[in-house]
C-alpha cells in the first residue's frame, strides 16, 4: 500500500450566457416543464429523461439545449460575472448538469469551467460515459484538451447553438481540437484506463494519519470525512504523475461530500480535489455558500510529487 495522508484545515450576478429562443423547438409548454424538472438539480435519471423527452416530442440535443438557461442560472462567476453553462448525456441515459465557479481571492487558474464541472458530476455518478454535450458557450482551449482525456473522446457530440446563424451544429472533438496532444502521448500502458473508466490506488493510512484519526476519535464528522476523502483518492484520476489525491469538504452543517484529483496529460488542464469535492458538494445541495465549508479534509500520497496542500 501507498502511505497517505490526511489532516484538517479550517477554511472557511449578472450576466447569463445562454442559447435564444428557438422557433423550431416543438411543444414550448412542454419544454418549459423540461426546465422546471432541472431546476435546482444536477443530475436528472435517465426514466425521467425518456419520459419528458417523449412529451415535449423533440430530439434529445433540443432537450439538453433547453436546459442550459437553467444550468448556467447555477453558476458563480464571482469574478468575471459571466456565467456558462454545460449539460451533458452520459451513456446511461442520465442528463447530467454543470456550471462555472470562481473564487474571489484566489487565483483565475482556480476556476471550475462549466465542463469540468459536468465531468466531476459524471465521476461522482459513476457515469461510465458520456454520449452529448451542450453548451452555452463554445469550450475553451482548457476545457477541449480536459475532454482528451475520456475514453470515449472520440464519440463524444459537441452541441452548439449559433445565434447568428440560428441553428444547432454538432461537433465531433477531433474538429474542435485536431493534431490533439493527449493519454497515448505520455502513457507508457496504453492499455491503462482513461477517465470515466474505473481508477482503483491501493492507498492505506500512515501512522501519522491513524493517530490524528485517533486524537479524534470522537468527532464523527472528521471519522466521515476522513474515510471519504480516502475513498475520493482511491477512484482519482492521476496517470501521469502517480500521485491520487482526495478532498472532503465538512460544511457548517454536518454535512460531507467528497471529490477527486483530475489530471490532464497537458497537466495545466486538470482539476485539483478541492475544486471537485465543491462540485459534490454543490451537488448534494449542502453547499448554499462558500462561507458555509467549516473544514477541508485532504487525502494525499505522503511522498507524492504534486501536492494539493496550502
Amino acid at each position: 500500500p501507498t502511505p497517505a495522508v490526511p489532516y484538517g484545515q479550517q477554511q472557511q450576478q449578472q450576466q447569463t450566457v445562454t442559447p435564444p429562443a428557438m422557433t423550431d423547438i416543438p411543444h414550448t409548454e412542454v419544454l418549459k416543464q423540461v426546465v422546471a424538472a432541472a431546476r435546482g438539480k444536477f443530475v436528472i435519471p435517465a426514466d425521467d429523461v425518456k419520459q419528458l423527452q417523449e412529451a415535449a416530442g423533440c430530439s434529445m440535443d433540443t432537450l439538453l439545449l433547453s436546459i442550459l438557461e437553467e444550468a448556467a442560472h447555477d453558476a458563480r462567476p464571482r469574478i468575471s460575472n459571466y456565467h456558462v453553462g454545460a449539460v451533458g448525456l452520459g451513456g446511461s441515459g442520465a442528463v447530467y448538469i454543470g456550471c462555472n465557479l470562481e473564487f474571489p481571492g484566489n487565483a483565475l487558474n482556480q476556476s471550475v469551467h462549466a465542463e469540468q464541472f459536468l465531468m466531476a458530476n459524471l465521476l461522482l455518478h459513476k457515469e461510465p460515459s458520456l454520449h452529448s454535450l451542450a453548451i452555452s458557450a463554445a469550450p475553451c482551449g482548457h476545457c477541449r484538451q480536459f475532454y482528451s482525456e475520456l475514453a470515449c473522446a472520440d464519440r463524444v457530440r459537441f452541441v452548439f447553438f449559433f445565434i447568428v446563424k440560428s441553428n444547432t451544429e454538432i461537433f465531433t472533438l477531433a474538429q474542435l481540437l485536431p493534431a490533439r496532444f493527449g493519454p497515448l502521448d505520455l502513457l507508457e500502458d496504453p492499455s491503462a484506463p482513461l477517465l470515466l473508466e474505473q481508477q482503483q490506488h491501493n492507498l492505506a493510512w500512515t501512522n501519522d494519519a491513524l493517530n490524528v484519526l485517533q486524537q479524534r476519535a470522537g468527532d464523527h464528522c472528521f471519522a466521515q470525512a476522513a474515510e471519504a476523502a480516502l475513498q475520493a483518492a482511491q477512484s482519482s484520476y492521476a496517470p501521469y504523475t502517480h500521485c491520487p489525491s482526495g478532498v472532503a469538504l465538512i460544511t457548517g452543517r454536518g454535512r460531507v461530500a467528497a471529490g477527486g484529483y483530475i489530471e490532464s496529460a497537458a497537466y495545466n488542464p486538470g482539476l485539483p480535489p478541492f475544486q471537485a469535492a465543491v462540485v459534490a458538494c454543490m451537488v448534494g445541495g449542502c453547499l448554499p455558500s462558500y462561507g458555509q465549508i467549516r473544514e477541508v479534509v485532504l487525502v494525499e500520497v505522503q511522498s507524492a510529487l504534486v501536492k494539493h496542500e496550502g
